[in-house]
């Protein structure tokens, strides 16, 4: 949780800044002075004492500790805006509503365009987004906090219905500066002796133990530097030259200089998108995502 004397508009500035790693970029995206972003920013590591940015005249970098404010702000400013969403719904009356947790970058290519036929063809519903890992997303299904939720899977999920969407192979993220970027695939055993950036086990059991197969059955077991739960401060530290990360190939929407994704060659691995939901009968708002998920993947959700 965030501490209470924490700004929420200078950690918004920060996210900015560490997404990024260019105060004069993420000072353009806010609209704002580039000498009152960093002075934002020296406050705010002030008040934290600790320093979460290292920079100089060529570079920004994340230390541990500004990855570590990365991961809990953004999941932070979410919630501060579901819950102004949910009192916003309050006062309008708003009835007809559904809640929509998704995993991201997975669910990019799918989640934007269901919602956008759902709101053509239905108006009148409210919907109210939810990003988060898979573990938490699946719970908040279960505890009927969300009505769907786009996972990874295939994930244990007692109490709730799981389908499988389509399943995408992995990829090697690495800095546009490393030596196998110029491959236009990797032999997964070229990376036995790079640092690796990975997700805890915990949010993502599939994708951490698909590529934790993939690294066995080419003779090596990776050697972990640093971990993260969001899959953009993963790419962020790569484009740092912390490490390498395997990641699914969804990743690759996201267009970020100083780093390349390649495909790997080796025992393929591949992980799934699922949809997650009650076991209860569908409401009306539920169904006709249902319907729509249906014609865009092919997938029969009774």
């Amino acid at each position: 949780m965030l501490s209470p004397t924490l700004d929420s508009r200078r950690l918004a500035y920060f996210i900015a800044v560490a997404e990024l790693l260019h105060f004069r970029k993420a000072a353009e995206r806010l609209r704002l002075a580039q000498p009152a972003l960093s002075q934002h920013i020296r406050r705010l590591e002030e008040e934290l004492g600790c320093q979460l940015l290292k920079r100089d005249r060529r570079r920004v970098e994340l230390t541990p500790a500004g990855a570590a404010l990365l991961d809990t702000g953004r999941r932070a400013l979410a919630q501060l805006s579901h819950a102004a969403d949910a009192a916003q719904r309050t006062a309008a009356n708003q009835v007809a509503l559904l809640r929509v947790g998704f995993l991201s970058p997975a669910a990019f290519a799918l989640v934007p365009e269901v919602l956008r036929r759902l709101r053509q063809a239905h108006p009148d519903v409210h919907l109210v987004l939810r990003e988060a890992d898979s573990v938490t997303l699946l719970e908040e299904v279960r505890l009927g906090q969300l009505d769907v939720a786009f996972v990874r899977g295939p994930i244990p999920a007692p109490g709730i219905r799981v389908d499988t969407l389509y399943e995408e192979p992995l990829v090697v993220v690495l800095p546009s500066n490393h030596r196998l970027a110029r491959r236009a695939k990797v032999p997964v055993e070229a990376l036995a002796d790079a640092p690796f950036i990975g997700f805890p086990r915990e949010p993502v059991p599939p994708l951490h133990d698909a590529m934790m197969a993939m690294c066995a059955s080419a003779g090596f077991t990776p050697t972990f530097v640093t971990e993260a739960s969001e899959w953009y401060t993963i790419v962020s530290l790569v484009v740092a030259g912390i490490g390498v990360a395997i990641l699914p190939e969804s990743v690759r929407t996201f267009s970020r200089k100083g780093v390349v994704y390649r495909p790997l060659v080796g025992e393929q691995r591949r992980v799934a998108l699922t949809i997650a939901r009650p076991l209860a009968p569908p409401g009306p708002a539920l169904r006709a995502c249902l319907q729509i998920v249906s014609r865009l993947t092919g997938v029969r959700l009774a």
